[in-house]
């Protein structure tokens, strides 16, 4: 799931991977989606908030899915560098 909202009047994009659905695995799609929000969120100084359940990636779909951690990857590095700011754990 991806989307945006408000909290506290402070606009945010989220995106999260559910463990639920197909274990959380991170489809290709997916993986586009999660780095067109991190874009979006780019283009209008907005945080984003990414909740993750995941076993990893969909194996089904080989190193197309990897790819997309690669690519999630790089977009969370360019938005590290922009804002100065990541809060992983």
């Amino acid at each position: 799931m991806t989307g945006h909202g408000t909290v506290n009047g402070r606009r945010i994009f989220l995106f999260s991977q559910d463990f639920t659905a197909f274990g959380g695995s991170l489809s290709n799609t997916h993986a586009q989606k999660i780095c067109k929000v991190m874009d979006k969120a780019l283009l209008v100084g907005a945080p984003v908030i990414g909740l993750n359940d995941s076993g990893g990636a969909r194996i089904q779909e080989g190193v197309e899915s990897l790819a997309g951690y690669a690519d999630i990857f790089l977009v969370r590095c360019l938005f590290s560098w922009w804002t100065g700011v990541s809060i992983d754990n």
